[in-house]
Order: C-alpha cells, then structure tokens, then sequence
C-alpha cells in the first residue's frame, strides 16, 4: 500500500474531523469580500476537507452516518443547483495542480458500484465434460457417444455450460487500479476500508485504449456507464501526477441558496413579474432613432428571486416577492451583515410593477391583485431549525420612520431567517406545507 494510503488512513479517526463550518469569531468583523465563501470539498497534500456553507449548523454528533449524510447531501446540492460554469476548477486555488474538473460523479459511482457489485471481472462461457452443469444437448450430442442399455440409449457423460470470471484480465486490472484510486481519495466517505493498490502502473494511453475496447464488446447498461465513469476518473489522472489535489464546489453559493429558495417556494412563471426597461435613443438630428429593449439581456438585472403565490387566481390571493441573500446575519446577528438600501429600493419597485397591473403579468393574477396583499421579504440562511422574522427593512421616502402602519403591504420588506440545513434536505418542489409556514411568518410581521 502506497505512503499516500497509509497517511490518509492515519487521519480518518473521524468524518467530523474533515468538516469545516463558519467561524463566526474569526469572521465577524470582515466584509463580505473578505470572507472565503468557498463551498465544497477540498484535497490537498493528502487531507480533505469539507467546507459547509455559511449558516450551517455544526454536526456535535459523533455518529459517523449522520455526518456522512451530510456530506454527501452537500455533494447532491451541489450538483443539483449549481452551474458548470460556476464550479471551480483546481487552477483557481492550487496554483501546482491541474485545471481538469475534478469528476466526483465518476468517483462515487466507481465506489459505489463496487461496494455492490464487487471488481469487474471479464466472463468467459466455457463448455466442458461434467456431470454438473447447465446441459448443452447440441454439444452433448455431437460429441459424446451415447450407451445403449437394455436397447435404450443413454449419456453418462455431458458437455455442460460454466462461466469462468478471469480476475487476470487487463480491464479488471484497470478496474481495481480505478477502484483504489477513488477510495484513496474520497472512499472514507462511505466506508473505512481502503483496497490495496494493484501491481499494475498507471498508462494513460494504454488504459483508455483497453476500456474503449471493452466498451464495444458490450451491451450491457451497466458495465457501459461504469468504463464512462472509468474513463472520466483516467483522464482526470495523468502519468506524472498520480495523488493530484483536487476541488470540487463553488465560491459562488448565492446563486445555489437562491435556486433553493426558489424550488421550494416559487411560482415557475415567475419572469412575466420583471420589470421590463428599455432605452429610447436619437440620431444626431435629435429625432428618436432605435428602441433597445434590455427586457430580455444581461443587462436587465431587476430580477426578483422568487414569486410565492398563495390562493392564485382566487379572491384570497397574496403575492410575496422574495429576495434570498446569502448574507451572514443569521449566523453574526451583525446588522452590518444585512441587505443594504439598493436591495430595499429594488423589492420596492418589484412590488409596485406587480401592482400596476402590467399587462405582461398572468391573466389569473392581476385580476386578483391588491395593493395590500403584495408582500415583501429577504431570505437569508440560519442555523436555527426554526423560521423567524427578525423584523423588517424600508425606505423613508414611501415609509418613514416616524410612522407605525405602512400605506401598502410591500413597503416592509421583512427579514426571514431559514434553516439553511433543513432546506438542503428537504426540497420539495413547490412544498405546499412550507409555503404556507412563510406566508404566516411574513404576515405576522406587517
């Protein structure tokens, strides 16, 4: 077993012990670009580590399963609601390593697939003379000289059909090195065991050659998505560079915090509730010229997260625009770590565009639209299991401080903390349960 191995093994006294969460003493009085917002796992000279996202509960538990569970249920976030485009690659943090996406897919289906089905092994149907077997009465009688006994004819002898599994084999060699290799680096994850490492020298080239071969021999579903999966983890490798570190998340998580947000509470048509702005150009003779409408571009950034409806289409309908910022409050309870006034002035005008009625909105919503059923609010992420409103945010020229009851529902925006663990668990779709939880929450507060 390599020395890489045996270190690993001497570190895994504890899943817990490769967990990193947000460090609120250290962190607290540092600006949101100063914090490392990374989100992922990380691998690095033989150490692993995981960093939770901001918000998240600490797991105090020693139970191993549930640690586990954890991890591998920030694996699926990621997976699930993050962009390509936003994982990051081995360059951006480890300036000797590769930029080659690391494949954690690859790496868990090779894992678990040989915790359930063990090495591959290539089979081989032989036949041969046994009295055992699955009879082949083709070859039997073709090469077998039956007896007669008492003018009957008899066979005492078979040609019976077994399969032999050839653990010699080249692509079973491959398998085992592939096996090892993602053991090495992420097997703790489900399990102690660590396999040895096979005789067999990692050949790029040579490797890839033998699996594509293998690949073309057969149909079988399942061997197919495991070569893919075997290639992905080959080419992620090279010759020089064996125990590569590797990263695998995102710097980016506010855009994962918001796509939860929205899956759990949002209505799908939500983008008919965006402001729409446009220019209005003149040529040089001061006459208009051309229309630009930004309604549809990178440049429109008037886009509200999330539209929670309750009672669509019914006389009891209520609109909540919700806005889900990836801020520390929920951890610091620093006011400093709250939306500042651009993001208050903002859920203003969402509200105030849903309540003029633009003829974009949905037939079965402006015919049930009241200025005091518009709602507004901020989701940021907590570590307490329970939802709160912590109060709520306005501006002065539509609300002013001195006054106790706003004119309209939506000028306070309110501030809701939700338990970012219990949200990456339970996502579900358009959760009838959760969305009336909020809805409360948020009317209680006005």
């Amino acid at each position: 077993m390599t020395e890489s191995v045996s270190v690993n093994q001497q570190k895994q006294n504890s899943l817990k012990d490769f967990c990193v969460y947000f460090d609120n003493s250290r962190q607290n009085d540092l600006s949101e670009n100063e914090v490392d917002k990374f989100v992922g796992l990380k691998y690095s000279e033989n150490k692993l580590q995981i960093y939770f996202p901001v918000g998240y509960a600490h797991s105090d538990s020693a139970d191993e399963k549930q640690i586990r569970k954890e991890i591998l249920n920030l694996i699926s976030i990621l997976s699930s609601f993050g962009e390509k485009c936003e994982m990051l690659k081995a360059s951006d943090l480890f300036s000797k390593s590769s930029d080659v996406l690391f494949p954690i897919h690859a790496y868990l289906f090779i894992i678990s697939d040989f915790l359930n089905h063990g090495y591959f092994m290539q089979k081989e149907t032989v036949y041969k003379k046994s009295p055992s077997g699955k009879i082949n009465w083709s070859r039997t009688i073709k090469q077998v000289r039956p007896q007669l006994v008492n003018e009957s004819i008899f066979y005492f002898d078979f040609i019976t059909q077994h399969t032999d599994y050839n653990q010699n084999e080249l692509i079973s060699q491959i398998h085992k090195y592939c096996v090892w290799e993602c053991f090495s680096k992420i097997g703790y994850l489900f399990s102690s065991f660590i396999p040895q490492k096979p005789a067999i020298k990692f050949n790029k080239i040579l490797f890839n050659s033998v699996i594509k071969i293998q690949a073309a021999k057969t149909f079988n579903e399942n061997n197919l998505l495991l070569f893919k999966n075997m290639l992905d983890v080959i080419n992620y490798l090279d010759s020089s560079n064996e125990n590569k570190n590797f990263i695998y998340g995102t710097q980016n998580f506010h855009h994962i915090w918001e796509a939860l947000v929205d899956s759990v509470y949002g209505e799908k048509d939500k983008e008919k509730f965006y402001p729409k702005v446009y220019w209005k150009l003149k040529n040089q003779n001061l006459n208009q010229q051309k229309l630009f409408d930004f309604s549809n571009s990178k440049f429109n950034s008037l886009r509200p997260d999330t539209i929670m409806i309750t009672n669509r289409g019914k006389p009891g309908q209520k609109i909540f625009v919700l806005d889900s910022k990836y801020y520390r409050y929920g951890a610091t309870k620093n006011p400093n770590h709250l939306p500042d006034s651009s993001s208050v002035v903002k859920q203003i005008a969402y509200a105030q565009y849903i309540e003029n009625t633009n003829n974009k909105i949905p037939k079965d919503v402006k015919k049930n639209i009241t200025p005091q059923k518009i709602y507004n609010a901020f989701i940021m992420p907590s570590d307490n299991p329970f939802p709160q409103n912590i109060g709520y945010s306005s501006a002065d020229y539509v609300f002013p401080q001195s006054q106790t009851n706003a004119d309209k529902s939506y000028y306070k925006i309110h501030g809701i903390l939700l338990d970012i663990k219990q949200l990456m668990f339970r996502h579900i779709p358009r959760d009838k349960e959760a969305i009336i939880t909020l809805s409360i929450l948020i009317e209680q507060g006005c």
